[in-house]
């Protein structure tokens, strides 16, 4: 049995400010140990459900935030960007399921540092009717590789996005959004007792479901129109508004690579 799990920072219990999320921030390291812990949780527990590889994917930032030294020494950690698959590297066809830890809510919702893969350029993600979070559009991407999504750990505004498409997904509460830049955080030690539990159990019960998309289609709004102006470039790229574009190549793959090549020539300076 071989399981990825996707991990990121902003939903991770304690983590509550932009600044614990810059490696230039004097309050990065706290929140750097605290996912590394969360994510160590998680790998621990599909050990003791009897997994023979984890592999353990840093999705957030430049993608180089989680301690290696401080994982357990069976885990293999993809680290570092560009990656192929970005916060979903590691995944293929053999994989047993996938996990998600420290995750956070999608651009339209109330939850604590919410966004859809790029804050400063994103304002709303749909892939067919679906108001896509990194969670959707991640496990729409596993659903393709036949991969069944088996956990969850984040704030309540993810899960209660999670559960639109997996209502009994296994899953662990972080912390409850108080504000955009505040949370009722849970105990840190708690959390991870909790996730390395959960983990097993989920494993052992077999809870895992592949979660297919009904349409392949990305309909992206970006925050202002000037980050369109690079984006239009690509000609998989229909702009349909000042701020929003259609990826329509029939493939979802296509359209999440597509889509995340425009966040990034959003970011360009034209000026």
């Amino acid at each position: 049995m071989t399981y990825l799990f996707s991990v990121d920072i902003e939903g991770i219990s304690g983590v509550v400010s932009g600044p614990q999320c810059r490696m230039d921030s004097k309050e990065y390291d706290r929140a750097q140990k605290l996912m590394t812990k969360e994510a160590n949780a998680a790998a621990k527990g599909a050990f003791n459900a009897g997994a023979e590889t984890v592999y353990v994917t840093d999705g957030h930032g430049k993608m180089r935030n989680i301690i290696i030294e401080d994982l357990d020494e069976r885990v293999e950690l993809f680290s570092g960007r560009p990656k192929m698959l970005s916060q979903m590297e590691g995944l293929n066809e053999e994989l047993t399921g996938v996990g998600y830890v420290g995750y956070h809510s999608s651009a339209h919702s109330q939850g604590t540092l919410s966004h859809t893969y790029s804050g400063a350029v994103v304002d709303k993600l749909m892939i067919g009717d679906v108001m896509a979070s990194e969670f959707a559009m991640n496990s729409f991407l596993a659903a393709k590789y036949n991969v069944p999504i088996f956990f969850l750990a984040g704030d309540d505004e993810i899960i209660r996005e999670a559960k639109e498409l997996y209502p009994d997904i296994p899953h662990v509460l972080t912390k409850k959004a108080t504000g955009r830049y505040s949370a009722k955080c849970r105990h840190p030690k708690v959390v991870r007792k909790e996730i390395k539990k959960k983990v097993k159990e989920a494993i052992e019960n077999d809870r895992g479901r592949i979660i297919e998309p009904e349409e392949t289609l990305f309909h992206v709004w970006f925050k202002d129109a000037g980050k369109l102006d690079n984006v239009e470039l690509l000609p998989s790229v229909e702009r349909t508004g000042p701020k929003e574009f259609m990826i329509d190549t029939g493939d979802l793959e296509t359209n999440y690579k597509v889509f995340r090549a425009c966040t990034m020539l959003a970011t360009v300076d034209s000026q």
